[in-house]
C-alpha cells in the first residue's frame, strides 16, 4: 500500500570485469539502469558501448539446433565460462555437422523413393527369363507391358485368333492380370487402339533399367537394405550427438541469452579510453543492502544518492499485499503513480469492491462471476483476482438485497430491495459520492504536503480551500433538505465561501507572494468568473454522478424482473431455459456495463482530483525484454 523508496546508484569499475559484474552482481539485484550519458555531468570524455547484433542471430541458431536435437529448453542460471567467439564456434560446428547428417538422411530417403518407384513395375516382371534390354532392342516387333481387368483379359483371349498379337501372361490375381504383348511394328497402332478400348493400363519401363528382372530386383533390394542401414546409422549418430553435446548446446544458449541481457544493459552504459565503465540507475532501498557487499568484493566504486539529489526521475515500484495487488492493473490503466505521490491501489480496491457490489448485488450471479475469476486465476490471468473480488462483493450485497439469480423470493434480504427503496438508494449514492470526493481532496492535500507544495495544499480547488468550500456547500444543502435549517450560521457560511473562493481564484498570485516572485500576472475578472462557474459545475456534476450507483442497482433489479416475466410466459422447461439465458445475458452485459461505470467513477470523479499517474514504471534488468 505504498511506493518503495528508491536510491540512485552510480558505479564505475574495470571494463574487463564488466560482463561478470553485470551477470553476477546487477542481474537479479532489482537494479534499473538509466542512460548514463544523460545523467553524467558535461565534460566527461565517455562514449556508449557498441551493440553486438550477432548474439540474437546465434540465440535463434542455438534454439533451432536444440529443436533439431530434440533437446528440451530448460531455463536455469549459468555462469559465463566461455567467450562469445568460442560459443559461436561451438554452435556453428555442431550446426554444420547436424545439418550435414540431415542432408544425407534426406538424400537417402529420396534415393529409396526413386528405387522403390523404379522397381515397382519390375516386381511383375520377375518371372521373365530375358533381359529387359532385349525387349528394348527388338527391330520388327513392338512390346507393351501393363495390366488389364480379368474380365477384359478373358474376352481378349477369346479374340486372339483375329489379332496379330502375342500375349505373355506374367501374373494373375482375382481382379487383374499383368501381361506383355507383342505385335508387328506396322500393326502396333491398330493393336494399341484395340487394347486401349479393352482398358489396358500400360506401364512404361525406364530405358536405363537393364538386365534380367530377377537380377534387377535382387540388386535393388540390396541397395534398399544398404541405404536403410546407412540412414539408421546416421540417426544413431544424431542420438549420440544429442547425448554428448545436447547439454553443452543448452548451456551455450543460456550463456548467449545472458550475454544478450548484458548487451541490453550496456546500451545504458558508457566507457572511457582508460578501460573504465560507468553505469547509473535506480534500486529499491531494501535491495541495495544485498548488492553493496558484491560490489565491494568486485572492486566496483559507487556513489549512493537520494531522489532529490539527481536530475533523473525515479521509477515507481508499488508495494501491495496479495489481496490488494490485483487492483494495481486498474490503477496502471489510468497511469503509473509518480514517485512523489500516494499509491491509490488500496483506495481503488476498497471503493471498486463496494461500488460494484452496490450496483450488481446478487448471490447467484456473483457466484458465477467469482467462479469465472477463479478459472482465470488458475490460468494465470491478471483479470482473475479482480473478478473474484467483484463476485464476492456481488454476493455480499446480494445477501443484503435478498437476490439469488434475480429472484427475491429465495432468501430474505437484510435491507429493502433497491426497487422498493428508490429514494434511499439515491440518497446513499449521492452521500457516498460526497464522502469519496472529500477523501480524494484529502489525498490531494496529502500529496501536496509530501511534495512541499504550499499552493496545492492550501489554495488549490482540491486543497484545503476547495475542501472547506465543498464541505460548507454540502452542509448548507443537507441542513436545508433535512430540517430546513442550516448546520452552520449563514454569516459564517458566506464568509467561508467567499474566502475560500478568493483563495482558489488568486492561488497563483498568492503563491508568487509567498515565494517572493516579483513577476506579476494580469488577472482577468471574466476569466476568474468562468473559473468559478467551472469549479461549481464540476463539483456538482461529480457529486451527482454518483447517482449512477443507485440507478444501476435499480436497473439490475428491473432487468432481472423482466427476465422472469418473460420466463413465466413459457412452460416449465421453456421457463427454465429462458431464466438461464436471461441470467447469462445479465451477467455478461450488465456486469460489463457496471464494471465500466466503476472505472468511470474512479477515473473521472476521484482520480482527477488527486492523482496524476505520470510516473515511470519500475522494470529491473532481469525483467526487461
Amino acid at each position: 500500500m505504498a511506493i518503495e523508496r528508491m536510491k540512485f546508484l552510480s558505479m564505475t569499475g574495470n571494463e574487463r570485469e564488466l560482463d561478470f559484474i553485470i551477470a553476477n552482481d546487477l542481474i537479479g539485484s532489482g537494479f534499473q539502469p538509466e542512460n548514463t550519458l544523460k545523467v553524467l555531468e558535461k565534460g566527461w570524455k565517455v562514449t556508449y558501448f557498441s551493440y553486438d547484433s550477432t548474439i540474437k542471430e546465434y540465440i535463434k541458431k542455438a534454439k533451432e539446433l536444440l529443436n533439431e536435437m530434440d533437446v528440451p529448453y530448460v531455463k536455469k542460471q549459468v555462469e559465463l565460462k566461455k567467450k562469445l567467439e568460442e560459443i559461436k564456434e561451438d554452435i556453428d560446428s555442431k550446426s554444420q555437422e547436424i545439418s550435414s547428417i540431415y542432408t544425407k538422411i534426406e538424400e537417402n530417403e529420396d534415393q529409396l523413393a526413386k528405387i522403390e518407384e523404379s522397381i515397382m513395375p519390375i516386381e511383375h516382371l520377375k518371372n521373365l527369363p530375358v533381359a529387359l534390354e532385349q525387349l528394348y532392342n527388338l527391330k520388327y516387333m513392338k512390346f507393351r507391358f501393363g495390366k488389364i481387368s480379368l474380365e477384359n483379359y478373358e474376352q481378349l483371349n477369346n479374340e486372339l485368333a483375329n489379332l496379330d498379337v502375342l500375349i505373355l501372361e506374367l501374373e494373375k490375381t482375382d481382379k487383374e492380370a499383368w501381361i506383355l504383348y507383342f505385335t508387328p511394328d506396322k500393326l502396333a497402332e491398330k493393336v494399341d487402339s484395340y487394347f486401349k478400348v479393352m482398358k489396358f493400363e500400360r506401364v512404361w519401363l525406364q530405358q536405363e533399367i537393364i538386365g534380367r528382372p530377377a537380377d534387377i530386383l535382387t540388386k535393388a533390394k540390396e541397395q534398399i537394405t544398404k541405404t536403410k542401414n546407412n540412414t539408421e546409422d546416421l540417426k544413431a549418430k544424431l542420438i549420440d550427438i544429442r547425448e554428448q553435446n545436447g547439454r553443452e548446446i543448452l548451456n551455450d544458449l543460456l550463456q548467449l541469452e545472458l550475454l544478450e541481457k548484458i548487451n541490453k544493459v550496456k546500451k545504458y552504459m558508457a566507457h572511457d579510453n582508460k578501460g573504465s565503465f560507468y553505469i547509473v540507475g535506480w534500486i529499491p532501498k531494501d535491495n541495495l543492502q544485498e548488492l553493496l557487499p558484491k560490489l565491494n568484493k568486485d572492486n566496483v566504486e559507487y556513489v549512493i544518492k537520494n531522489h532529490d539529489e539527481v536530475i533523473s526521475t525515479p521509477p515507481t515500484k508499488l508495494r501491495n499485499n496479495r489481496l490488494i495487488k490485483p487492483f494495481e492493473s486498474i490503477v496502471k490503466m489510468y497511469g503509473t503513480p509518480n514517485y512523489t505521490e500516494m499509491d491509490p491501489t488500496f483506495f481503488v480496491a476498497i471503493t471498486a469492491f463496494l461500488m460494484f457490489g452496490f450496483m450488481f448485488g446478487d448471490v447467484g450471479q456473483g457466484l458465477v462471476i467469482g467462479i469465472i475469476g477463479a478459472i482465470l486465476t488458475i490460468r494465470k490471468s491478471n483479470l482473475g483476482p479482480v473478478l473474484i473480488a467483484g463476485g464476492i462483493s456481488a454476493i455480499i450485497f446480494g445477501f443484503l438485497y435478498g437476490s439469488v439469480f434475480g429472484n427475491e423470493d429465495i432468501i430474505k434480504g437484510l435491507v429493502p430491495s433497491p426497487m422498493d427503496n428508490i429514494t434511499s438508494m439515491l440518497v446513499v449514492g449521492i452521500a457516498s459520492g460526497a464522502i469519496l470526493i472529500i477523501l480524494a481532496m484529502i489525498f490531494n492535500i496529502k500529496n501536496g504536503i509530501k511534495n512541499k507544495d504550499v499552493g496545492k495544499v492550501l489554495f488549490d480547488k482540491n486543497g484545503i480551500a476547495g475542501l472547506v468550500f465543498y464541505i460548507v456547500i454540502l452542509a448548507l444543502i443537507v441542513g436545508f433538505l433535512v430540517n430546513g435549517q442550516m448546520f452552520i450560521s449563514l454569516s459564517i457560511s458566506v464568509t467561508l465561501i467567499v474566502v475560500t473562493l478568493l483563495l482558489i481564484l488568486f492561488k497563483d498570485n498568492i503563491e508568487n507572494l509567498i515565494n517572493k516572485n516579483k513577476a506579476r500576472q494580469k488577472v482577468s475578472i471574466i476569466e476568474k468568473i468562468f473559473e468559478i462557474i467551472e469549479m461549481l459545475i464540476s463539483m456538482a456534476s461529480n457529486t451527482i454522478s454518483f447517482v449512477r450507483l443507485a440507478a444501476f442497482a435499480i436497473n439490475h433489479v428491473g432487468l432481472c424482473m423482466a427476465v422472469y416475466i418473460l420466463a413465466n410466459m413459457f412452460g416449465t422447461t421453456g421457463s427454465l431455459i429462458v431464466a438461464i439465458i436471461g441470467n447469462i445475458i445479465v451477467i455478461a452485459l450488465e456486469g460489463l456495463i457496471v464494471a465500466i461505470q466503476v472505472l468511470r467513477l474512479e477515473y473521472y470523479e476521484l482520480f482527477s482530483r488527486f492523482y496524476t499517474g505520470d510516473g515511470k514504471e519500475y522494470i529491473p534488468i532481469e525483467e526487461q525484454k
